[in-house]
């Protein structure tokens, strides 16, 4: 209820026609990526140089197709928010200046593109209003998977998923009954000895990973909490697959042949293979989840109030 004053009060009637309005978004986005170039050029590198970011270039898109599939009810909004909504561009392009001025490399692109996404939102809300920003919610909030982690937040998310990955692998050596000595990360096998680096933390495919299911739990589930459940779920599941990829290929280079752990391209395949096999679980559990939200709503105390108007044989017609 407060949520819904406060949108009210926010919002506006439109003074001018829908058509001028819309045209007028054009425009300020069109200038918005103008003033950006600089820094969407320097985006664009750090996926081509950066494997683990490629996937950055589709984010955009995704959130084209979902404006595309609520344009009706954007386009046609009736309502703007000039106070917020300059509040907010002022916002992005005060964080523009501050990351050129204080920061470099990685740090500053991830920066100046969370100030692009912050002035795109502020032109929403401007033209748009808050309520209809509400509605297109998450094409606007998904933009935020478009900026790349600072470099320190990115070096922590892979020191976790590289000790994470070698306990996985130290539980699946355990369970097989190898013998093994382990020295943290390094692992002792009878014929090799493996260290679990940086490069073993598939940092890209945990990535993609998230992107995905953040993606697929919007398009295929209804509840926030099978959409967290489906987010929060899939961490773990790249961890396990990720050890079970690295004790695999220690296992076949110890016993069959050490070029399963040298070979780069044996290496990329197995990933792919992994890769794929996360994905079909991702679809699974997206199945399982519906079904648990299609048994909840059949069963809620909402829906067991609800009696259709059937005529009994006992009642008169």
């Amino acid at each position: 209820m407060h949520a819904r004053r406060l949108v009210h009060s926010l919002s506006l009637p439109l003074p001018i026609s829908v058509t001028a309005r819309n045209n007028l978004v054009l425009f300020l986005l069109l200038t918005t990526i103008a003033v950006f170039w600089h820094p969407l050029s320097a985006l664009y590198s750090v996926t081509q140089e950066q494997l683990h970011y490629s996937h950055l270039l589709l984010v955009p898109f995704v959130s084209l197709y979902v404006f595309y599939l609520n344009r009706k009810v954007i386009l046609t909004s009736g309502e703007w928010s000039p106070l917020s909504g300059l509040f907010m561009v002022g916002l992005g392009a005060f964080g523009y200046w501050e990351a050129g001025r204080a920061t470099s490399g990685v740090d500053y692109v991830s920066l100046t593109t969370l100030a692009l996404v912050v002035v795109i939102w502020g032109i929403f809300l401007l033209c748009y209003g808050p309520g209809t920003c509400r509605k297109f919610s998450f094409g606007l909030l998904f933009l935020l998977c478009m900026a790349p982690f600072p470099a320190g937040l990115l070096h922590a998310i892979i020191v976790f998923l590289q000790h994470s990955a070698a306990e996985v692998t130290g539980i699946g050596f355990s369970l097989l009954g190898v013998p093994v000595i382990r020295n943290d990360i390094v692992f002792g096998l009878p014929n090799i000895t493996i260290r679990v680096d940086e490069g073993c933390s598939a940092i890209r495919s945990a990535l993609s990973l998230v992107i995905t299911s953040i993606v697929a739990g919007h398009f295929f589930l209804r509840s926030t909490w099978a959409r967290v459940s489906i987010v929060a779920v899939i961490v773990p599941l790249a961890i396990i697959n990720n050890g079970v990829r690295i004790v695999g290929l220690s296992l076949l280079a110890n016993y069959v042949d050490k070029s399963f752990l040298l070979d780069g391209r044996l290496h990329d395949l197995v990933g792919h293979v992994v890769f794929v096999l996360s994905i079909t679980i991702l679809i699974v559990l997206i199945s399982l989840l519906r079904r648990l939200e299609q048994g909840a709503w059949l069963y809620s105390p909402v829906r067991s109030e609800v009696r259709p108007n059937v005529v009994t044989a006992n009642e008169p017609l």
